[in-house]
């Protein structure tokens, strides 16, 4: 209720005052009839009254919202101390919007980095795991040896599912003639897409068949890939590129959301007996 009564001071004030002319006026012609000039009649009016100042602050303090008021008060006095000093308030505005950048920035970073959860199914469920190198200063990850991650795979039964995958650079080239390039590429096993939930936008991903020994070579290219080097071809699925001047056949295209583990993976090869990274998901 206060706040409402706040937003109309100004018209109760005014309605106040009305009622205070209106008493004035009214009292004085009651005196001029017991004889007093105007003058004298309008004095003992007042007299009557009282202060009406007094009066009209103590009706804008009950319909005034002390900390609105306050603060509406600060704001008006720094305002008129900002006008003052122009040098001074465009420094304080330039370093204040400086702060402010920079603390968007770094939000934005570690939101993107380490709150914002993963673009896959269940993220909670998901562990990266990778071997430790205590020899070293730094105490850097290294990737788990493919024999290390079978063994796991075999003793372990916290987890739903396990998948591998190793970053790898290819020479991509086309059995048409086309320029070859050098792109990111990363190797998985068939499991790390269903254990993710990533579908494609195009053909299939891999299967178990694509990583038995003697399988047909195979590639899952990225949508920019697609995009950039193929032209968004509909019918590039089935097509054969080159990677190390080898016949690999595409076998489908990734949604254009799906940029893991960073935008320079261009495309995606079956998993090879080197060592890699691991990803686990819990099971239920």
């Amino acid at each position: 209720m206060n706040g409402f009564r706040f937003f109309r001071r100004s018209c109760k004030d005014a309605e106040l005052q009305a009622e205070i002319s209106s008493f004035v006026e009214e009292e004085a012609a009651e005196n001029m009839a017991r004889g007093m000039t105007p003058e004298e009649a309008q004095r003992q009016a007042r007299i009557m009254l009282g202060n009406s100042q007094r009066i009209r602050e103590s009706l804008w303090r009950q319909n005034s919202v002390a900390a609105v008021e306050s603060a509406w008060r600060d704001l008006r006095y720094a305002a008129r101390t900002l006008t003052r000093t122009p040098g001074f308030t465009a420094t304080a505005i330039l370093v204040m919007a400086l702060g402010i950048g920079a603390n968007v920035a770094l939000f934005t970073v570690v939101h993107s980095i380490l709150m914002k959860p993963l673009p896959f199914r269940d993220p909670g469920r998901l562990v990266d795991i990778a071997d430790t190198d205590t020899h070293s200063a730094t105490r850097a990850h290294i990737p788990v040896p493919n024999a290390d991650f079978f063994d796991l795979q075999k003793q372990s039964h916290g987890f739903e599912a396990m998948a591998l995958e190793a970053e790898k650079a290819y020479n991509l080239s086309g059995s048409a003639g086309q320029l070859p390039e050098q792109v990111i590429a990363q190797e998985a096993s068939w499991s790390l897409f269903p254990m993710l939930g990533v579908n494609v936008a195009l053909g299939r991903v891999f299967a178990a068949t694509d990583d038995s020994a003697g399988a047909s070579a195979t590639a899952v290219i990225t949508w920019g890939l697609w995009k950039r080097r193929y032209g968004a071809d509909p019918h590039m699925v089935g097509r054969t590129i080159l990677l190390d001047s080898k016949p690999y056949t595409v076998i489908g295209i990734l949604p254009s959301w799906f940029s893991y583990p960073n935008p320079m993976v261009q495309l995606w090869t079956p998993v090879r007996h080197e060592e890699t990274g691991a990803w686990f998901t819990t099971s239920h």
